[in-house]
């Protein structure tokens, strides 16, 4: 039987753990053991949520301002010095920038396991004039890799950097480089061509059992109820309790449109404005008062 051990990032500003971050946790963790790492504090309530789950070894949150890889990184040094890497068959770095999965796991994972590739993911950036890259949301490295000089010296390197294009090119782009430097085979489950499909178009991704939907693409989706097709109703109401508690709206050209308004002698006094399933409360159409989400 393979042994994975899923070394999780996650963020979250507001220091809370979500419903969609424990679906993620729990799908995983029926695969594998999980060593989880988030980039900000959580309260020891919000923490407990995830040494809950089943086979999570470690669960630490401290900001370090370091992205997906610092928290990769920390999660590599625990297992590593905790000598546990050469139990594992895979190591998978993952973090919590998709709602997911909606399809079963298991099948794509050996998918992946069985390519005979060192180097797998669930999705392959096809660049027309660059080599293309693995999205290192979801990469699975071989015990070769994990056990490496090069990939311990690459991940205990990772540091804090300005923005999240550096991580990508010191980070992610690199880390693809010096694998596929060094001849080992790569492969990934899904391909995203030019178009842009996972971030511009995921709905079509999604219809060839993409099991995935990125959150920053929520904003190319112009109605959120055509996703209820790709999941069940409680995992589609946990990702709009997302959105709807973030606020991260669906089309950034919709704003809050005002529904109601009472205005005597002309002078608005209360006024109630609607964006998606958030309603806003308002005194003198200035003061807010009130925010409501209807469930």
């Amino acid at each position: 039987m393979t042994k994975r051990l899923f070394i999780f990032a996650g963020y979250d500003k507001f220091q809370r753990v979500d419903d969609t971050l424990l679906y993620y946790l729990n799908s995983l963790s029926a695969l594998g053991d999980i060593v989880f790492n988030m980039d900000n504090d959580l309260p020891d309530d919000e923490l407990a949520k995830i040494t809950a789950i089943p086979h999570v070894l470690y669960a630490a949150a401290h900001r370090h301002g370091e992205y997906d890889f610092g928290s990769y990184k920390r999660g590599y040094i625990w297992a590593r010095d905790n000598k546990i890497l050469d139990k594992y068959d895979w190591v998978y770095l993952v973090n919590d920038s998709v709602f997911g999965p909606f399809v079963p796991l298991e099948p794509l994972i050996e998918k992946m396991e069985n390519s005979g590739a060192d180097f797998t993911g669930m999705l392959r950036q096809i660049f027309t004039h660059l080599d293309n890259t693995i999205h290192s949301w979801f990469t699975g490295l071989s015990k070769s890799i994990v056990n490496s000089d090069f990939f311990n010296d690459f991940i205990c390197n990772v540091h804090n950097y300005s923005n999240k294009y550096d991580v990508i090119v010191r980070c992610e782009l690199r880390l693809n480089h010096l694998i596929t430097a060094r001849g080992y085979k790569t492969f990934a489950v899904f391909d995203n061509t030019v178009d842009n499909w996972v971030y511009c178009n995921p709905v079509k991704l999604l219809e060839y059992d993409f099991p995935f939907l990125k959150k920053s693409a929520l904003f190319h989706i112009s109605d959120f109820w055509q996703l209820y097709a790709f999941a069940d109703e409680s995992t589609m109401d946990m990702v709009r309790a997302y959105t709807d508690k973030y606020e991260l709206f669906l089309n950034p050209t919709v704003k809050y449109a005002r529904i109601y308004q009472f205005a005597p002698f002309g002078l608005p006094v209360f006024s109630i404005y609607k964006r998606g399933h958030s309603y806003k409360y308002y005194l003198f159409d200035v003061i807010p008062f009130c925010r409501v989400i209807k469930k």
